[in-house]
């Protein structure tokens, strides 16, 4: 039985979309209009529905599509949603284009996940023309994980740091993963796991140590861990990563400018 007798609706059922009607499934009964019905989101309990029947019996609605489908899609529904409660995933795309889209000033949230949401613990970045702390949209964001509202002229900032987050994260991850694979470990990704989810409880413990701290206390004086991060850090990669990492975000404001 649903905690809460709401229609969630989900317009773009990619994989941001799965994540989240995950985190939402046993509280709402969620619909989902995309050209494709994917089997993994029908597994889940939604309910695939035109566009129109969507918008009409969604009590809140999420933006879950492609940037480059924006003006495509809210152009279809501007006429359709009333005065329901918009939440937008849509990455790069401001507060001011989707009022503008939609002919509406006071009833969208944007906002800004991981794919942490499934499990209710993703950083979420948000920000709204409404009163963010006295709407609905509040209290099944926070389910997803914890909220963080922020100037929207961050969000391109968050998006290519956080949202991104779990991409850089898991590459490091691979690497050390076939790191292991070609000094004749078979299946390491368990213990690369185990590594991540170690290292996360460790900065979430009492004592709660920086993550530089970590590395302190792991990479001892004179021992492998200081002479591999040494290699690292004189090789430049530093620079690299906050490069990459400024072209992502420029990347995201392109994306708003569109």
């Amino acid at each position: 039985m649903k905690e809460n007798n709401k229609n969630i609706g989900f317009i773009g059922a990619g994989n941001l979309a799965r994540h989240t009607i995950q985190g939402l499934k046993d509280s709402y009964k969620i619909y989902a209009f995309d050209p494709i019905e994917a089997k993994e989101i029908v597994k889940l309990g939604v309910t695939y529905v035109p566009l129109d029947e969507l918008c009409e019996i969604s009590d809140v609605i999420f933006l879950t599509i492609k940037p480059n489908k924006t003006e495509e899609i809210l152009s279809k529904i501007k006429n359709l949603i009333g005065t329901k409660l918009i939440i937008s995933f849509i990455a790069g795309i401001s507060l001011e284009k989707l009022n503008s889209q939609l002919k509406s000033s006071n009833n969208i949230i944007r906002a800004m996940p991981t794919l942490g949401v499934s499990k209710g613990i993703s950083p979420i970045a948000i920000c709204s023309n409404c009163e963010i702390d006295k709407n609905e949209g509040l209290g099944i964001l926070n389910k997803l994980g914890r909220c963080l509202e922020i100037e929207e002229s961050k969000f391109d900032a968050f998006t290519s740091i956080f949202g991104a987050g779990p991409a850089y994260i898991s590459y490091l991850a691979n690497l050390l993963s076939e790191i292991a694979k070609s000094n004749g470990f078979d299946n390491p990704e368990p213990w690369i796991g185990d590594l991540l989810g170690g290292t996360f409880e460790m900065h979430k413990s009492d004592e709660s140590p920086s993550f530089n701290d970590i590395k302190s206390m792991v990479a001892s004086k004179g021992g492998v861990t200081e002479a591999a991060l040494n290699k690292i850090e004189s090789s430049g990669i530093e620079d690299i990563l906050k490069f990459a990492i400024e072209e992502a975000i420029n990347k995201s404001k392109k994306l708003g400018e569109s």
